[in-house]
């Protein structure tokens, strides 16, 4: 499901000694960096998506976090957990929720939470008793985007990543938030949510999802659903060869300013 993430960072120097302890932790490494060019690129030990950046805001502007956003990445076990968020806390990073089980969310279900020095959210979660891994599911557990309106957001996230192969999972929302995925019980799981501070929405500046789509025509069915909902056109459909010689992406803003990609590798 996911390709990548960015997140923005003020002080690429300070981000990787946090990024570079915490995602040890999670058994990924640091596998490309530029300072010159302003960003940091951690995967898992293969090398395999999806893949975070750590990024200076193209833009130029200061970085900033989503209220809203997080990437919870899934954990092995609980001391994985505990490594997780011990090793944020030793690099900056600020107590968000420590390590315990959320029986709220599910019986197993064992997390904690931190941010990192610029106030973007993570967390590590467990599934005690296991949950079936679906594409990048064995990475990432779940993301949540946030919105200030789920009627508004299901007819957009609906249609943009029903185009690219996701459904809406109503098993796993709840009066304050919208899943979609694989299917029930499959990870990945991408939550609209609203926000759990009850705070204004915010997107973050350096902040954005990158979906995998399966082919370029799947690129361009999400692009246009994006613009037919409400959403707004950040870069059209085309390839990017400056990231890959295949790179055929498009880029779109929800409507509260979420920043989302859809990017297919394949040749056409």
């Amino acid at each position: 499901m996911f390709s990548h993430f960015t997140l923005g960072s003020n002080d690429l120097a300070r981000s990787q000694r946090f990024y570079d302890s915490v995602m040890a932790a999670l058994d990924q490494r640091l596998i490309q960096a530029s300072l010159e060019d302003g960003y940091l690129m951690y995967a898992p030990d293969d090398g395999r998506h999806p893949h975070l950046f750590v990024c200076q805001p193209f833009d130029g502007l200061p970085a900033t976090w989503s209220n809203g956003f997080h990437i919870a990445f899934n954990a092995p076990d609980q001391a994985t957990v505990e490594k997780f968020h011990a090793a944020a806390l030793a690099y900056g990073g600020i107590d968000d929720g420590v390590p315990g089980l959320r029986p709220h969310y599910a019986p197993d279900y064992y997390a904690a939470y931190v941010r990192d020095p610029d106030g973007n959210k993570l967390q590590a979660v467990c599934y005690l008793d296991g949950r079936t891994k679906g594409p990048t599911g064995d990475v990432i557990s779940h993301i949540t985007l946030g919105h200030s309106d789920l009627q508004r957001a299901g007819m957009f996230y609906t249609a943009v990543l029903g185009a690219l192969g996701a459904q809406e999972i109503p098993e796993e929302g709840d009066e304050t938030s919208l899943a979609f995925g694989g299917g029930q019980n499959e990870l990945p799981v991408v939550y609209i949510q609203l926000p759990f501070d009850g705070r204004p929405v915010t997107w973050g500046n350096g902040t954005h999802t990158a979906f995998t789509a399966p082919s370029r025509k799947a690129v361009q069915q999400f692009h246009a659903a994006a613009l037919a909902h409400g959403g707004v056109c950040e870069g059209p459909p085309g390839l990017r060869p400056h990231y890959s010689e295949y790179y055929y992406a498009a880029y779109v803003c929800d409507a509260v300013g979420n920043k989302l990609q859809a990017v297919c590798r394949t040749p056409s």
